[in-house]
């Protein structure tokens, strides 16, 4: 197991699980909370921001050459889970449930490359690999936005970007960067961002969490 743990500034921080398999199929888990400096929401998870005190919460399930198998993600403040969206590829399902609402299925493609849309303004690192790797396993990718409860299609190389240098993938309002190993900095908007630590059997090797 690699574990990856980014800091940012004021208490942000961003935990993520990974496990690879022999096959190449991986398993991320990851939990995500805010900056203690965190202005309070008006009502849950206003404007997508993640809530002071709250978790987002990820587990992600990838095959072999890439693609969402299965997916699920929870938003909590300090009362429960403000909303929560699971995915469902192989099935063509996605449940949604949000606070105040009732609980949905929706249809999605099935046998096609899929991704998420960030649940709130924070991208995270699991949001932002299982964009990278969709996009290596196909050409197209289908995009679920939980708030329009649809999907669209949209190109692999609109997702990932070159620039000769370095890589990146776009996803939401951010551009986070990535190399063949994993996600390699997370944006922290106008916060300064302090060094990142990644834990892989127990060494630790540096890497920024650069400001967006």
């Amino acid at each position: 197991m690699k574990v990856y743990t980014f800091f940012g500034a004021a208490g942000a921080q961003s935990r993520v699980e990974r496990r690879i398999r022999p096959d190449g199929s991986e398993t991320l888990s990851s939990e995500t909370r805010p900056s203690s400096r965190a202005e309070p929401s008006r009502g849950p998870a206003a404007g997508g921001a993640l809530p002071p005190g709250g978790v987002l919460r990820e587990y992600a399930e990838l095959d072999a050459s890439g693609r969402l198998v299965y997916a699920d993600v929870s938003l909590s403040d300090a009362a429960g889970v403000v909303k929560r969206m699971i995915l469902d590829p192989q099935h063509g399902a996605a449940l949604l449930r949000r606070a105040g609402l009732a609980s949905g299925f929706v249809r999605i493609p099935t046998g096609e490359a899929t991704i998420y849309a960030p649940v709130s303004s924070t991208v995270t690192p699991v949001a932002a690999w299982v964009a990278r790797r969709a996009a290596q396993a196909a050409p197209s990718i289908h995009l679920f936005d939980h708030v329009a409860a649809a999907s669209h299609e949209i190109l692999s190389d609109q997702l990932v970007v070159e620039d000769g240098r370095d890589t990146f993938v776009v996803l939401g309002d951010a551009a986070l960067s990535v190399d063949d190993e994993f996600i390699t900095s997370l944006p922290l908007g106008e916060v300064a961002a302090e060094p990142t630590a990644c834990e892989v059997g127990g060494n630790r090797a540096a890497a920024s969490w650069r400001s967006g």
